[in-house]
């Protein structure tokens, strides 16, 4: 049974999260929650102290809107206000700490089949198809959202409930030792890195220690555990245990083949060993990147003994999170919108696709690219080979917004594009004059990433 499930009793608790039971109100403990505006009765107020905000400015309105506890790290606080309300205590020397030990507990208990992912690029669209295709055998809890470090993991684990029988959960990092701190609340039954990048490398220094923060994932691996890899990426070969995925390697685990585009996504055939194979795997996303993203989700899925038909099913069931690869039809115009914290190579990723559907349109591939940030010493280069990319594909009109993004045009006009495709804003203060160009510019059967 789950931890928190039946409820907890404060002192359970307080253990549970290494902290101290300075008072005990007697209410069983049900959940967990850091806002306190999204308080349910029984939960456990976590006050996390932030940039913004210290959560222990409002651990009164959480007392109030029925939190059966409230966890502190400042044993200076006044306690008075909460003298009317049945709250218990708890004092811990780091909240966010004490939230992953609880969160650690309750995951104990469970004896879901757990995965889960990392990587540069395609982390999450690789975590909504693995949930989409072990929900079609599974009741499956997932990562909500992009809640994918040392809070909002602890928040996803203390959601699981007794009836689940699959997580699929995501975990994100920006500097060397976060992966290893997730994995090990999680412990997770399969690991999944989807790629290696550029992202972060302002704080990592190189594609190589940015592979061995990725890998920190293994670290967490339950007993019989299984690491996905990605066969396609040379930093991640040879790894001793490890299975692989891929597009074109001839001897990885895991092969996805006879990819094809068909009219709203992509087909493909899922090889696996000893001669399993599921064929016809539609998507309704575009671009290889993401049948990469889809291939691990069947490796997980045949690896969890489900079958073609329901991998099939879960493939097809896939849906986007947020703004990702959303394609939106107006005025004769397609807009394939990728809003997110991006990369140098997602960017050069949705490059393609985004050729790719002006194909078919007949119109021209416009693109709209802002600045890529946290990249460091290695900014002007990178954004100069999106640049490069944006020529080689023969993208047709390119407005950059940012300074650092002022590369990709330059690169673009030095390797072919005309000058007269290419608009440069420097300034992102104000989103009017790149919205009024752009808006002036398109015309019907433009694609606009």
């Amino acid at each position: 049974m789950l931890f928190l499930s039946d409820g907890a009793r404060p002192s359970d608790v307080a253990a549970a999260c290494g902290g101290r039971l300075l008072r005990d109100g007697g209410t069983a403990i049900r959940g967990a929650a850091i806002d306190s505006r999204c308080i349910k009765s029984g939960d456990l107020f976590v006050a996390i102290p932030g940039e913004r905000t210290d959560g222990h400015r409002f651990v009164r309105q959480a007392a109030e809107a029925g939190a059966a506890a409230v966890l502190i790290e400042r044993p200076e606080l006044d306690l008075s206000p909460l003298a009317p309300y049945p709250v218990s205590v708890i004092l811990a020397e780091s909240t966010v700490a004490a939230l992953g030990r609880l969160a650690a507990a309750h995951k104990a208990e469970c004896g879901a089949l757990t995965v889960a992912v990392t990587g540069s690029v395609g982390k999450t669209t690789t975590r909504q198809f693995i949930s989409s295709v072990l929900a079609q055998h599974f009741a499956t809890h997932k990562t909500d959202g992009n809640h994918n470090n040392e809070i909002g993991l602890p928040l996803t684990l203390l959601g699981l409930k007794p009836e689940h029988e699959a997580l699929v959960v995501e975990l994100g990092m920006s500097a060397k030792g976060e992966i290893s701190y997730l994995t090990n609340l999680v412990h997770p039954d399969i690991a999944v890195i989807t790629t290696i990048g550029t992202s972060h490398i302002e704080f990592l220094g190189s594609r190589e220690a940015i592979r061995d923060a990725k890998m920190e994932i293994a670290e967490g691996l339950s007993p019989g555990g299984t690491l996905l890899l990605n066969g396609d990426e040379p930093l991640l070969r040879n790894v001793s245990g490890a299975r692989y995925v891929s597009l074109s390697d001839p001897g990885a685990d895991y092969r996805a083949v006879n990819r094809r585009f068909e009219k709203g996504g992509m087909v493909f055939d899922l090889l696996g060993p000893d001669g399993a194979a599921v064929t016809d795997c539609r998507i309704p996303t575009l671009g290889d990147h993401t049948v990469l993203d889809a291939a691990f989700a069947g490796a997980v899925g045949l690896i969890a003994g489900l079958s073609s038909d329901e991998i099939r099913r879960g493939l097809a069931a896939f849906e986007p999170v947020g703004m990702r690869q959303r394609l939106v039809r107006k005025d004769g115009i397609v807009y394939l919108l990728d809003y997110y914290n991006a990369s140098p190579e997602s960017m050069s990723a949705s490059l393609s696709v985004l050729k790719d559907l002006s194909k078919t349109s007949g119109g021209r591939a416009v693109a709209v690219l802002g600045s890529v940030l946290e990249l460091g010493a290695a900014s002007e280069a990178l954004h100069r080979s999106v640049g490069a990319r944006v020529s080689t594909l023969g993208i047709d009109l390119l407005f950059t917004f940012g300074g650092d993004a002022a590369f990709i045009a330059e690169e673009a006009v030095k390797t072919g594009l005309p000058p007269a495709a290419v608009t440069v804003f420097r300034d992102t203060a104000d989103a009017g004059p790149i919205t009024e160009a752009v808006r002036s510019a398109l015309r019907p059967g433009d694609c606009v990433l």
